[in-house]
């Protein structure tokens, strides 16, 4: 099975980020957080590059220890040269966010059932041996485009290669199986 690749979309981020709670900044690179839904405390250490943003953001928020709605985390960090983003915590996020995984498209087949999810940047995972003999034959050798791709959903920062996902939905659909995004996107 192929390993997962985050594409830097942010979209986990900005919304299961807004369950990091800061409890209490140890110096401007350091914090106990705690991640809301499951109650486990963390240690965060920032990235050196992003020590100076997140202290100032942390400030301006006023030491608050939850985040407004919406905000998303605190250690999501917009890179300037990719406009991609990036985990100022990364090496020491939260177990959820290690356990993470992107799931961009649903599969379903003809009667509705749930068959495959595309996790990242085109990664599989199904226990359909026929949906997965398709994709590796027909669909994961597909190029993805790296230029211009089409926002979707309610964060502008989501974006899909409409070209592939709608190649993807017609070799599916030959197949008697039907993709669709993820979330309603």
């Amino acid at each position: 099975m192929a390993v997962f690749v985050c594409n830097g979309c942010g979209k986990c981020c900005l919304s299961f980020g807004a369950f990091i709670a800061i409890e209490r900044q140890l110096n401007p690179g350091d914090y106990y957080c705690r991640y809301g839904i499951t109650n486990e405390l963390f240690l965060a250490h920032v990235q050196p590059e992003f020590v100076d943003a997140v202290a100032d953001e942390y400030e301006e928020d006023g030491g608050a220890r939850k985040r407004e709605p919406g905000k998303g985390c605190i250690f999501l960090r917009k890179d300037p040269e990719t406009d991609r983003f990036l985990c100022a915590i990364y090496l020491t996020r939260p177990a959820v966010c290690r356990a993470f995984r992107c799931y961009r498209m649903l599969i379903y087949n003809q009667s509705g059932g749930l068959r495959g999810k595309v996790i990242g940047a085109g990664d599989l995972r199904t226990e359909d041996k026929a949906l997965r003999e398709i994709w590796q034959e027909k669909i994961a050798g597909i190029p993805r485009r790296t230029g211009p791709r089409t926002p979707v959903g309610t964060s502008p920062d989501y974006t899909i290669d409409r070209e592939w996902f709608d190649s993807v939905i017609k070799i599916l659909a030959a197949h008697g199986y039907r993709g669709e995004l993820a979330d309603g996107e």
